[in-house]
C-alpha cells in the first residue's frame, strides 16, 4: 500500500514538473480574469449562497472547468496548426481585434457602473474579455474552439427580475391549476384562489385544521428550470448527437420539469393534509426541491441515452496509426502527414512570446482597472450600529442633519424583515419647518444578499403582471439619476399614482429616489459589510410640479450620501456616460470594420490567384484542387490521404506524399484551400477544406 502511494505521489510530481509551464500560464490567466472581476465575483458567490434565485451558479466553475478541459487537446492542435499555416495574413491582426475586444469589455463595464443595474453589465462583460484575451494570447483558431465553454459563462449573469416574475407568474398559475385538479380528482377538500397575491391552495387537513399552500416565485418552479437550462446547454455541447436530437432534449426537459414541480406541489399539499403543515413544509418541501432537481437532470440523462440514444459522455475516439504516424513522430511532427491524426508531442515548451504577452496583460490590466475605479456598489467608510432596541434617541445619527428639515426616526419594521429576509427595515422622516414644503421618508433597508432589497418596481409592478394582473400603480416617471460625480452611485427616481387610493392617497403621486450601497454593519456583537436600499419618498397632489420635487429629493439624497462617506476613489481616467458610449460604438465599429476588410483583401487575392491559376497551373494541381473542391461539397473536410486514393484512382498511379504536400501548400498558398482541425470526439484531426 506505502508503495503504490509513493508510487502515485511521484507520478504526480514528475507531471506537476514536466508540465508546470502549462500550469502556471493557467494560473495567470485566472489571475488576470480575477485582478479585472474579482469584486463582482464576489458578490455575485455571496448572491448564490443567499438566495435560490442564483443557487445555479454553484455548479458554473464545475461545469466551465469541464468544458475547457474537455478541449485542452484542441486547443494544443490549434496553436500546432497556427505554426504550420504560411503567413498569409496581416501580421498581429489577432492581438489587434483581442485588444479591441478587452477595450470593449472594460468599456461595458465602465458604462454599467453608471446604470442602476452594474453587476448585470459587469458579468456580461466576462465572456468579451475572455474572448480578447483569448485572441491576444493564442488566435482565432482556438477562440473559435474555445467559444462555447467561453459563452457559457454567460450564465453568470442574473437573470432580469422581470423575466423571472413574468415567466415564474406564468409557470404558478399553470403548475398551481393542474394540481388543484389532481388533489380535486383524488377527493382531497381543496379550493383554489388567486384573487389577490400569489395563486393559493386552501385545505382542511384530515384533523379539522385549515391550512392554506401559496405557490410563489420559490414554489413555481423558474429557478429549477434555469438550472435545468444550464445543464441541458451543458448536456448538448458534451453530448454527441444530431442537433436535432440536442432540441428535442431541451424540450422534453422542459416539459418533464413542468410536470415533476406539478407532482411537487400536489405532494407537498397531500402532506399537508396527512400529517400536517409542519411536516408539509419543514421536511418535505425542503428535500422536494433537491429531490425536484436531481430526479429531473438523472431522467433527462435517461432519456437521452435510452431513448433519443444520445451519447453523453462519448469516449475519445481512438485513432488507429497509419503508416506514416511513426514517420511523422520521428519527425517530431505535429500531425501525421497522411491522415492528420495529432501526434500531441508531451512537454511542448510556451514560447517567449506568449510569456510576453501575458505578463503585458497582467500589467495593462492592473493599470486600468485600478484607474477606472468603476466599483459594483459604493462603499461607506464608517461604521453604522444597529442596536435591537433601536429608538428615536439612537437612531437619527445614521442620516445627516439637514437645514430647514427636523430628522426624526420613526419605526423598525420588524415583521417586514422576517418576511423580506433583511436585518433591518427602519423608516425615517424629514419634517420640514417650513409648513409649505413637503415631509420626505427615508426607509432604509439592511440586508446580507442585494436579492432581500427588492426594487420598488418589482414590488408594484413585476409582481402583479406575474400573476396576470394588472399593475397596482401607475408609473408616471422611471430613470436613473447619477447622485455623486466622483462616485458611481446610481439612483432610480420612480413616480407612480394608485387609483385605488391604497398604496397612495387618490389624486395624489408617490415621488420615490432610491439607491444601493454597501456599508460596514455593527449590530450586535457582529460587525461585517451589508448591502443597503435607501429610499426617499414623499407625496404631492397630482398637480404639483414633480421636477420640483425631484430636485428636493436630488439634494436630500447626494447629502446623505455625502454623510456616509463612501470611499472617493479618483480616477486617472473620468469620461462621461455619452463618452463612454461613443469609445463603444467605435471600438465595436473597429472589429467589424476590421474583419469586413480582411475577408474582402482574402477574397480579392483568391478571385485574383485563381485566374493565374487556371492559366498557368500544371494538371496536378488543378486535379488536386478539384478533388478537395468535390469532398468538401461532400464532406466539409478531407484528409490527405483521401486526396492521394482519389488521385491514384483517377490517374492510375500513386503520387508521392513529399509532393502531394508540395502541391496543397502551394494551393494554400493562394488562398484556394485551407488547413483546419476538426474534432473527432474531442480528438483533432487536421484536415483540408476549399475555400469557395
Amino acid at each position: 500500500m506505502k508503495k503504490k502511494i509513493r508510487y502515485a505521489l511521484n507520478k504526480t510530481a514528475a507531471n506537476a514538473k514536466a508540465y508546470y509551464q502549462h500550469i502556471l500560464s493557467a494560473a495567470l490567466i485566472m489571475l488576470l480574469i480575477l485582478i479585472v472581476y474579482w469584486h463582482d465575483l464576489e458578490i455575485l458567490m455571496n448572491e448564490a449562497l443567499q438566495t435560490e434565485a442564483l443557487s445555479h451558479v454553484l455548479l458554473i466553475p464545475f461545469f466551465a472547468g469541464f468544458l475547457f478541459y474537455l478541449k485542452k487537446d484542441m486547443v494544443k492542435a490549434s496553436l500546432a496548426l497556427e505554426k504550420l499555416r504560411k503567413k498569409t495574413r496581416i501580421q498581429y491582426l489577432d492581438e489587434v481585434i483581442g485588444i479591441a475586444l478587452c477595450l470593449i469589455a472594460f468599456l461595458l463595464y465602465w458604462y454599467g457602473s453608471h446604470t442602476f443595474y452594474p453587476l448585470e453589465y459587469h458579468l456580461f462583460s466576462i465572456s468579451i474579455f475572455i474572448m480578447g484575451i483569448t485572441l491576444i494570447l493564442f488566435n482565432l483558431k482556438t477562440l473559435i474552439v474555445l467559444i462555447f465553454p467561453i459563452l457559457f459563462l454567460l450564465f453568470l449573469v442574473p437573470p432580469p427580475t422581470e423575466f423571472m416574475y413574468t415567466i415564474g407568474g406564468a409557470m404558478a398559475n399553470f403548475n398551481t391549476q393542474a394540481s388543484y385538479t389532481i388533489l380535486k380528482t383524488l377527493g382531497l377538500p381543496v379550493t383554489l384562489s388567486s384573487a389577490y397575491g400569489p395563486p393559493t391552495i386552501a385545505l382542511t387537513t384530515s384533523a379539522g385544521q385549515p391550512l392554506s399552500f401559496s405557490i410563489d416565485l420559490p414554489c413555481s418552479g423558474i429557478y429549477t428550470l434555469i438550472a435545468f437550462a444550464m445543464f441541458a446547454s451543458f448536456l448538448a455541447f458534451v453530448a454527441s448527437a444530431s442537433v436535432l436530437k440536442k432540441i428535442l432534449v431541451f424540450v422534453l426537459g422542459f416539459f418533464m420539469f413542468e410536470i415533476l414541480n406539478i407532482m411537487r406541489i400536489t405532494a407537498i399539499v397531500s402532506v399537508g393534509y396527512w400529517f400536517g403543515e409542519e411536516t408539509a413544509m419543514l421536511v418535505f418541501h425542503t428535500v422536494a426541491g433537491l429531490l425536484l432537481t436531481f430526479i429531473g437532470m438523472l431522467l433527462i440523462l435517461l432519456i437521452a441515452e435510452k431513448i433519443l440514444k444520445i451519447q453523453v459522455l462519448p469516449k475519445p475516439e481512438k485513432q488507429s496509426p497509419c503508416s506514416q504516424c511513426k514517420t511523422s513522430l520521428e519527425n517530431i511532427e505535429n500531425f501525421c502527414s497522411n491522415c492528420g491524426k495529432f501526434l500531441n508531442p508531451s512537454h511542448t515548451k510556451i514560447s517567449q512570446k506568449f510569456w510576453a504577452k501575458l505578463f503585458l496583460l497582467l500589467l495593462g490590466c492592473s493599470i486600468i482597472t485600478l484607474s477606472i475605479q468603476a466599483p459594483t456598489f459604493a462603499i461607506a467608510q464608517e461604521t453604522i450600529e444597529v442596536s435591537s432596541n433601536i429608538s428615536g434617541d439612537n437612531a437619527t445619527n445614521v442620516f445627516p442633519e439637514i437645514s430647514d428639515y427636523t430628522l426624526r426616526f420613526l419605526y423598525r419594521d420588524t415583521n417586514y424583515e422576517k418576511i423580506a429576509h433583511q436585518d433591518a427595515s427602519l423608516m425615517y422622516a424629514y419634517f420640514p419647518i417650513n409648513r409649505s414644503s413637503t415631509t420626505v421618508y427615508v426607509d432604509l433597508g439592511v440586508a446580507s444578499s442585494i436579492s432581500n432589497l427588492h426594487s420598488w418596481e418589482v414590488c408594484l409592478v413585476a409582481w402583479q403582471t406575474a400573476q396576470g394582473r394588472y399593475p397596482l400603480i401607475s408609473v408616471l416617471d422611471s430613470r436613473d439619476i447619477q447622485l455623486l460625480e466622483n462616485v458611481p452611485i446610481i439612483a432610480r427616481y420612480f413616480v407612480f399614482t394608485d387609483e385605488e387610493g391604497i398604496y397612495v392617497p387618490k389624486n395624489y403621486s408617490q415621488v420615490t429616489l432610491y439607491w444601493y450601497e454597501k456599508a460596514t454593519f455593527k449590530m450586535g456583537l457582529t460587525v461585517e459589510q451589508k448591502y443597503v436600499r435607501i429610499s426617499l419618498i414623499t407625496y404631492a397632489p397630482n398637480t404639483a410640479d414633480h421636477k420640483q420635487l425631484e430636485d428636493e429629493l436630488l439634494t436630500i439624497g447626494q447629502q446623505i450620501a455625502s454623510y456616509w462617506e463612501p470611499l472617493k476613489s479618483q480616477s486617472l481616467v473620468s469620461l462621461g456616460v455619452p463618452a463612454q458610449q461613443l469609445l463603444l460604438a467605435l471600438s465595436i465599429a473597429f472589429v467589424a470594420f476590421t474583419k469586413t476588410v480582411q475577408h474582402s483583401n482574402e477574397w480579392r487575392k483568391r478571385t485574383n490567384n485563381l485566374k493565374i491559376f487556371n492559366n498557368f497551373a500544371s494538371a496536378n494541381e488543378k486535379l488536386v484542387l478539384q478533388i478537395v473542391s468535390n469532398l468538401t461539397k461532400e464532406k466539409k473536410a478531407v484528409k490527405t490521404s483521401e486526396i492521394s486514393a482519389i488521385l491514384k484512382r483517377k490517374t492510375g498511379k500513386r503520387m508521392k506524399s513529399d509532393k502531394l504536400l508540395d502541391i496543397l501548400s502551394r494551393l494554400e498558398e493562394y488562398g484556394l484551400i485551407k488547413r483546419d482541425i476538426i474534432s473527432a470526439k474531442n480528438r483533432p484531426r487536421l484536415v483540408w477544406k476549399a475555400k469557395h
